[in-house]
């Protein structure tokens, strides 16, 4: 999160119920061009942050410091552009890493 941030939004899809992302300045639940739902059925709670310097040390205790098996999908985007996504829990397989990046 760290690397990205800046001219960014970070999302999350899964079961989000017991989180605190939705308290955060800014927080949506609508799809983005570049930044869209994964899981269609059962469809899954869906939330983007945007994600600055300043936002990363809010989102980290709102997810509980750590990424919880609740959440099935995380996306990030920089400038418009999908620059990492982890799918279906973190699954090596479904791990994504744009040319922004360079934590590969």
């Amino acid at each position: 999160m760290n690397e990205l941030a800046g001219d960014a939004h970070i999302s999350f899809e899964g079961d989000l119920g017991g989180l605190r992302l939705l308290t955060i300045p800014g927080a949506s639940q609508e799809p983005t061009m570049a930044l869209k739902r994964n899981t269609l059925r059962p469809k899954q709670d869906f939330v983007i942050v945007l994600l600055e310097p300043s936002t990363v040390e809010k989102i980290i205790p709102a997810i509980g410091g750590s990424v919880p098996k609740a959440i099935l999908h995380i996306q990030i985007e920089k400038n418009g552009v999908l620059q990492f996504g982890a799918y279906d829990n973190f699954y090596p397989e479904c791990i994504f890493f744009g040319s922004a990046s360079t934590s590969r």
